[in-house]
């Protein structure tokens, strides 16, 4: 069925669709607001309707999670040594962000590419948004 015919509602935030021969239009209430084509299009296909930072970031929250070993090996990949990363960890000024950082260096059992502290490394290792997700991809054939 084409996107125009779709019987989509919208009411509070979320989308009910109803059957077009009418047999839940007894479901429809007043709250229900017919959607039109271009909600439809933008509900059905958001990434047309998102910014280029919102494309990345989106990409970047569907990075699958690494696992220690895939981490660790990745950094070692690429020349640096877990004691490397501890010693600069050291350096951060902020206690609290430096303590949180070295907790999840040493003891996460996997990493999320959205994390705040993957940012945090990502600066330490003077690396770029682009290189750590070029990381990541490398990481996941581990």
């Amino acid at each position: 069925m084409g996107r125009a015919m779709r019987n989509l509602y919208k009411k509070d935030d979320l989308v009910y669709e109803f059957e077009q021969d009418g047999s839940q239009n007894h479901l429809i209430t007043d709250q229900h607001v017919l959607m039109t084509i271009e909600e439809i299009n933008q509900h059905i296909n958001p990434q047309d309707y998102m910014s280029e930072e919102e494309k990345l970031s989106y990409k970047r929250s569907q990075y699958p999670k690494l696992t220690r070993y895939q981490f660790m090996r990745g950094l070692l990949e690429m020349g640096f040594k877990s004691s490397d990363i501890e010693a600069q960890i050291l350096l951060i000024e902020d206690e609290f962000t430096r303590e949180l950082t070295m907790i999840g260096f040493k003891d996460a059992t996997n990493f999320v590419r959205t994390d705040p502290s993957i940012d945090v490394m990502r600066d330490l290792l003077g690396k770029t948004d682009e290189e750590i997700d070029e990381f990541w991809e490398l990481c996941v054939t581990f």
